[in-house]
């Protein structure tokens, strides 16, 4: 049993507890009315004090259990993590299709040559920046993670060809203002994969298909630059 479904267990338990709980005070609540008693009024009283009591230890647990919950999901950058990330694919699985899901997966380049030249504090600078440039990419249906050192993942829900092309254009236009007001510069590759009722996919086989054209995009660019070279 994970971390998890224990503290919805226990929090459960105490929920019951407390409905015990009032239950007995108003049972003695009704007998001391009528038999006008001192011991069933201090059972009343303790029985309401261990009621506040398990109320606030109640509310604090579920307040940090939420808190627990959401870092252990959230990247160091700040959006989410690869465990989120394979709870989200996990979610799409137990779904009975994956029509209309988009997959886009990323990796940054230069993040080697940025470690060894300024450091590695510049380094997690040039993560954390392009995280927050994905970050405002996100809402209801598209989510932006983290799933290792310099690759990066998009999951889109109920999405299509031409919202993809919208949200990567946007966010190279994004990129490219960054890299307007900042001497180091974020250049990524990116690829994505579609599942619809004409290609069909597992989220198994949409992440590797996404993730071969981010290889194939990247060779690309590496074979432009090397071209550039050579012409210049």
């Amino acid at each position: 049993m994970n971390k998890r479904k224990y503290s919805k267990i226990l929090l459960l338990v105490m929920s019951i507890m407390i409905c015990v709980l009032i239950g007995i005070q108003f049972y003695l609540t009704l007998y001391m009315r009528r038999q006008q008693e001192l011991l069933p009024e201090i059972l009343t009283w303790f029985c309401l004090f261990l009621e506040i009591g398990l109320l606030a230890v109640l509310l604090a647990s579920s307040n940090v259990n939420q808190a627990v919950g959401n870092l252990a999901f959230t990247d160091v950058t700040g959006i989410k993590n690869k465990l989120a990330y394979q709870e989200h694919i996990n979610r799409i699985n137990e779904r009975p299709d994956t029509f209309s899901i988009g997959m886009v997966m990323f990796d940054l380049n230069n993040l080697k040559k940025v470690n060894d030249e300024l450091g590695h504090e510049m380094g997690d600078h040039y993560i954390e920046a392009f995280s927050a440039i994905l970050s405002d990419v996100q809402n209801d249906r598209i989510s932006a993670y983290r799933v290792g050192g310099d690759e990066f993942a998009m999951i889109l829900e109920q999405t299509n060809a031409v919202e993809i092309y919208h949200v990567l254009s946007g966010l190279e236009k994004a990129v490219d203002e960054y890299n307007k007001k900042h001497c180091i510069q974020i250049s990524y590759a990116r690829g994505y994969e579609i599942s619809t009722r004409e290609h069909y996919y597992l989220m198994e086989e949409l992440v590797r298909c996404a993730d071969e054209h981010m290889c194939a995009h990247k060779q690309k660019s590496k074979k432009n630059r090397l071209d550039r070279k050579q012409l210049g």
